[in-house]
Order: C-alpha cells, then structure tokens, then sequence
C-alpha cells in the first residue's frame, strides 16, 4: 500500500488537503472518496484511515478528503469541494493509476450528506473526465428541513450550512437537500443506517432510497440493528465500516470491480 498526505486540491485553502491511499499493483484502480463526518462544523480526513486500509485490501484506491466548514463558509462550498476532489482525482490519474471513469463515493454524517449529494448532483456538471459509479452514504441527511423539524437542537448545524433557518433560505435548503435531486440516472445507491440514530433519524436514509427508486434508480436501505449515529462497526477489530465488511465491499465491487 502506498500513502500521500497531505496533498492539496484546493490552493489557497487550509481545508483543500486529501490523502490518497494506494494498493500496491500497476492499476488502474478504481477509486472512492471518503468523506468525513462532524455535522458540516469539523472533523478531518485522518479519521478515514480504516475505510482506505479496507478499500486497499480489495484492490480499490482510496481518496481521503477535507472540505472547508460551516462558521467560515456555507453551502455550496462543501458540495464545490468534493467536486474540485473528482475533478483532481481525474487530473492525477496517471500520477496516482486511477482510473476517473470508475468513482464511488462514501462517508458518514456530514460526509454521508455530501456523499447523497454529489452523488445525485454529479450527472448535472456533465461532461466530465470522471464518472461517479455509485454512491454509500452511511447515517447522512438526505432533507435538511425535515431533519430540524425532527432535531430542532441542531439549529447551529442548520443555520451553519445553510446560512440561517430553512424558511429564510427556501432556495438554499433545496439546494443542499439530496432528496430534492434523485433521478433516474442517479448512481446505484446503498444507504447505511442505525436504527436507534438518536442524530440523524433512519427516515433520512429510508425516505432517500425510496425517492430514488420512486424516480427509476437503484436505491437499498442497509439497516444496522443495535446502533446509533455512528460510522464504524461497534466493537469490532480491525474497524468496519456500518454495515459490515461483506455488504459495504461487496456493493462497491459490484458497481466499481477492481484493478
């Protein structure tokens, strides 16, 4: 396995920085982006370490990423930001043997709200030198209004990303709410989710699936019994992600392959 640190995307910005780890081989090896969670306001990409060890493990490169936060920048930064990571994923591929045209996206809270998001959104900024294949959001918000009516104490988080409350900013709330953008052509989708999320309630994750596949798309709900809001298996050694070693890889390698 080879490890980059640190490597920037977004010149100018202490938050453009991504790891990328890589399996050992010639490639080219089909990628996923991992986004961290932190409810929009913090987190790094140095939690991520155990989804790129696991993604190396089956032959997929792993792309680790920050992207900037609420407090200094609302949506659509965070959104721009993941794209600007495609967009650098695309430009390095002969550097780093990526292969641009098989992209997954995953990432848990926030990250699991962006990784909704791109992924409906990314058909949209077409053409492009990469193609997002699909996408594993774990325990994200897929409606951001619904989510305040149902977990009104998140009001800083709410008004961090969208710049005050959901009323004030109609245009802005749609905007960032995947659910506002499934269609047909959006990517396969598996959605992981706790079923006691005391943070993020599962009908995030259920109401986002079945709007996908209302709209003609592939869309599964992986229920978690037992578990909260949380992004890695609980009590299990060496760390998995929600869901499972078996189903989490075992969806990626069915719409990404390997090298």
């Amino acid at each position: 396995m080879a490890l980059h640190k640190d490597l920037v995307y977004r010149p100018g910005s202490d938050r453009g920085l991504l790891d990328v780890m890589r399996p050992d081989g010639a490639g080219p090896f089909p990628v996923v982006v991992c986004l961290h969670g932190g409810g929009w306001t913090g987190g790094s990409k140095d939690r991520l370490a155990a989804y790129g060890q696991l993604l190396n493990a089956e032959g997929i490169a792993a792309v680790l990423s920050n992207y900037r936060l609420t407090g200094t920048h609302t949506h659509p930064a965070q959104e721009e930001d993941v794209f600007a990571v495609l967009d650098w994923i695309a430009a390095h591929a002969a550097e780093y043997a990526f292969d641009p045209r098989r992209v997954g996206l995953t990432g848990s809270s926030a990250g699991g709200h962006l990784t909704m998001l791109a992924g409906v959104k990314a058909a949209s900024r077409a053409p492009t030198p990469w193609t997002v294949r699909c996408m594993a959001p774990v325990c994200g918000v897929s409606d951001i209004a619904l989510w305040f009516r149902d977990r009104p104490q998140y009001l800083p988080n709410v008004k961090g990303i969208l710049g005050g409350l959901p009323e004030e900013k109609p245009a802005v709330e749609r905007s960032a709410s995947p659910i506002a953008h499934v269609h047909a052509g959006a990517p396969p989708c598996l959605a992981i989710h706790g079923d006691i999320d005391d943070v993020c309630p599962i009908n995030q994750s259920a109401l986002f699936v079945d709007a996908l596949r209302a709209a003609g798309a592939q869309a599964e709900l992986l229920v978690v019994p037992g578990v909260g809001h949380a992004s890695i298996m609980p009590n299990v050694n060496p760390p998995e992600p929600l869901g499972g070693r078996r189903r989490f890889i075992g969806f990626l390698r069915k719409h990404l392959g390997s090298a």
